[in-house]
């Protein structure tokens, strides 16, 4: 399956899930690249990823924080974090821009910053440890959905150099490599990971065109879907309950790439049945009941749930644009003052790409 995936042809047909739309700021772009960017960005990290993981692997729920972070592991991560944040600031300031400089500049930034690192082929080592896996296609994950709301807030004006397409390529390819193998293991956990790698292939994918990489990550999330316990109104993925205090965080964490990937299966053309849409509105029950009232879901056992940050509730903007009248969804919404933005692993603000959120 891997191989046939990764020798077929370049199809054109991937769509992205956030289609180009006239902006006042598109209206501003003009030769961008003959700017030269006002700000350096960081080395190209272009080394081995046997990066240590930041929980205490002796803890089976994997919700304790080492004692003593790995130096490296950290320098690294920095160095990665730093070049993403550019990325995403870039597009933040030009969504935000009022002046033509203002958004000239910073598509330059985004465009050179992007640049710099693919013609050095940074993050495609294959010596990876599995952290390092996992921050390879979180790196995806990020890049990919900031240049995808910068060219849908771009009217479509903006593109990737060849150099840059070849190495979105190369990474999604890589993150395939890496994630095939776990679809037919029966030794490791298929859990958020997997539908994050899916989503960074997908949004990949529809970054270069590449609709294999849609299909690919399309499987990921069938199987996701399949693993959701429905208990009544609600639905579980239990390998993110057993994570003990962290369950109502990666419950949300989880949810943000499936509901991207439905999004993507139906922008692409895939099945997408009325039961797949209950299943992914039972996830998003359970999921805002573990914030709102934790105390009524037997699955959490009592335990005193870890405070959820915000932003990690990002899945409500995409699944409230669809589905505005879920109950459940609509009062987390509304708990939060509607404020779940800014996910820089999605790429940072999603609101602007749903100007028709209710």
């Amino acid at each position: 399956m891997l191989a046939f995936v990764l020798v077929l042809p370049q199809a054109q047909a991937a769509q992205s899930i956030w289609p180009a739309r006239a902006t006042a700021q598109a209206a501003m772009i003009a030769d961008y690249r003959t700017l030269a960017c006002n700000r350096e960005p960081p080395p190209p990290y272009t080394g081995s990823l046997r990066l240590q993981s930041k929980y205490d692997q002796r803890d089976t729920s994997k919700s304790t924080l080492r004692a003593s972070p790995d130096a490296d592991s950290e320098r690294i991560a920095k160095q990665v974090k730093q070049f993403i944040g550019g990325l995403v600031y870039a597009g933040k300031r030009f969504q935000n821009a009022k002046k033509p400089q203002d958004a000239n500049m910073a598509l330059a930034c985004q465009d050179q910053w992007l640049e710099h690192w693919a013609k050095a082929g940074a993050l495609l080592d294959p010596d990876a440890s599995n952290t390092g896996i996992a921050a390879r296609k979180w790196a995806l994950a990020a890049m990919s959905g900031a240049l995808l709301l910068t060219q849908a807030a771009a009217d479509g004006k903006v593109r990737l150099t060849p150099v840059q397409q070849r190495w979105f390529t190369q990474l999604g390819e890589q993150v395939i490599r890496e994630y095939d193998p776990r679809r037919q293991s029966t030794t490791v956990y298929f859990n958020n990971h997997d539908y994050w790698a899916a989503w960074a292939v997908a949004a990949a994918g529809m970054l270069v065109g590449r609709d294999d990489f849609i299909q690919w990550a399309d499987g990921n999330l069938r199987r996701g879907l399949a693993q959701a316990v429905r208990h009544g109104e609600y639905a579980y993925l239990p390998l993110e309950v057993a994570r003990s205090k962290l369950a109502a965080n990666y419950s949300q964490y989880a949810l943000v790439p499936l509901v991207l990937l439905s999004e993507s299966a139906r922008a692409n053309g895939l099945p997408w049945s009325d039961d797949d849409q209950r299943t992914l509105e039972r996830l998003a029950s359970f999921a805002a009941r573990s914030v709102l009232d934790p105390d009524t879901l037997p699955e959490l056992k009592g335990q005193r749930q870890a405070d959820v940050a915000p932003y990690k509730l990002a899945w409500l903007i995409p699944f409230l644009a669809r589905q505005p009248n879920h109950p459940l969804a609509r009062q987390l919404y509304d708990s939060e003052d509607g404020e779940v933005d800014n996910y820089s692993q999605i790429g940072g603000p999603l609101k602007p790409a749903y100007p028709n959120l209710p």
